[in-house]
């Protein structure tokens, strides 16, 4: 095996803009860091700006399609590649790698740039005693990629974007299901009158004591639950059914999972009394802004504020209101826990792939 430098592999290092714009509901799409997901980009959160500032942040280099980002901060080295047919522009604390298709296939890149073999490189850089962790372009640029033949890399891309392209697919059935929940929820119960609180249908799940480090690349049975964007593996399930795992410090989020799981220790993970479960995600869900904005406290870092939100008014459904949105909501949840299963089970596989086919154990034929 041949090993090149990651500068030497690319036509160009770009680093991003390091001034924050002023951020748009709509407009020309911003890649920012948490866009970031498994080597593709994940909008399910956006950003945008308007025709100038993407002009502004685009004369030293425009994405492209195959073209790679890669995160030089919070968290360090992730990495997604550019579809086609994508406008956009990069935000902060991100790098451009305009790949020479000539020395290196562009998913073949992608892919050695996710594998545990230059992961750990990118490791020992941020190792350093640093309070913020920063990838600086020097240190980039000497990253060591393992560079087989041509051929080779065309295979090994093709092999791994098969399974890829089956989490995009899922991704894209999950999407859809939680959009067709949302406008049942929002046609049922939008603006209906509180009947109760918050604190009367909620069932408290136990403190987890497993820190986030301790999931952090550990291959286990079960989906472990953050207050971050990723969802990792652990060994043992803290809880069972359909159960809720809010975030507790951060920017307020919420995810609803069926059946065993695991969850960190900054994450509150509830369930609800009644068959109410399904719809407590769904009324924590659409009211994420609020949670936000008046659950979310403090001079630093913001913590959820566990016991207002106890208190919050909220409208608790009739009984022929739940089963009628039951019938449906049930079953659309019940997929989306497969699916996110499934998609764990190919990430494991392609990440247990990614070595063999790197080190030549095993070959496409």
């Amino acid at each position: 095996m041949n090993y090149s430098k990651l500068d030497e592999l690319c036509r160009e290092v770009i680093d991003c803009p390091h001034i924050t714009p002023v951020w748009l509901d709509n407009g020309i799409r911003v890649i920012r860091n948490f866009n970031l997901q498994n080597g593709y980009l994940d909008f399910s959160k956006g950003s945008f700006v308007d025709e100038l500032t993407y002009a502004a942040r685009t004369k030293r280099a425009v994405p492209k399609e195959n073209d790679i980002v890669i995160s030089r901060e919070a968290p360090m080295g992730t990495v997604a590649i550019i579809p086609e047919n994508l406008k956009c522009c990069l935000g902060q604390r991100l790098v451009l790698l305009k790949i020479d298709t000539n020395k290196c296939e562009p998913y073949y890149m992608l892919y050695s740039l996710m594998s545990k073999y230059v992961q750990t490189q990118i490791g020992r850089i941020d190792d350093t005693g640093s309070i913020v962790s920063n990838l600086n372009i020097p240190d980039l640029k000497e990253l060591e990629i393992p560079i087989p033949s041509m051929n080779e890399q065309v295979n090994i891309s093709k092999v791994l974007k098969i399974l890829d392209q089956k989490i995009q697919n899922n991704k894209k059935i999950l999407s859809e299901l939680e959009d067709m929940a949302k406008t049942m929820y929002m046609h049922l119960f939008f603006r209906k009158t509180p009947t109760g609180k918050l604190a009367d249908i909620i069932i408290e799940n136990g403190k987890s004591n497993v820190q986030v480090r301790d999931a952090k690349g550990l291959q286990g049975e079960y989906p472990f639950f953050t207050s971050g964007v990723s969802i990792y593996e652990w060994n043992e399930a803290l809880v069972d059914g359909r159960n809720c795992f809010l975030n507790t410090g951060g920017n307020a989020d919420v995810k609803f999972y069926v059946g065993k799981s695991a969850y960190s220790t900054d994450t509150w993970c509830i369930t609800a009394k009644d068959n109410l479960a399904d719809y407590l995600y769904m009324m924590l869900n659409t009211i994420k802004i609020e949670l936000n904005q008046k659950f979310f406290k403090g001079t630093g870092l913001k913590h959820l504020q566990k016991d207002l939100l106890r208190e919050r008014k909220i409208y608790i459904p009739s009984e022929d209101e739940l089963k009628e949105f039951n019938s449906v909501i049930v079953t659309s949840f019940d997929t989306i826990s497969k699916k996110t299963r499934e998609n764990q089970e190919l990430a494991a596989l392609r990440d247990w792939l990614l070595p063999m086919l790197m080190n030549g154990q095993a070959v496409v034929e």
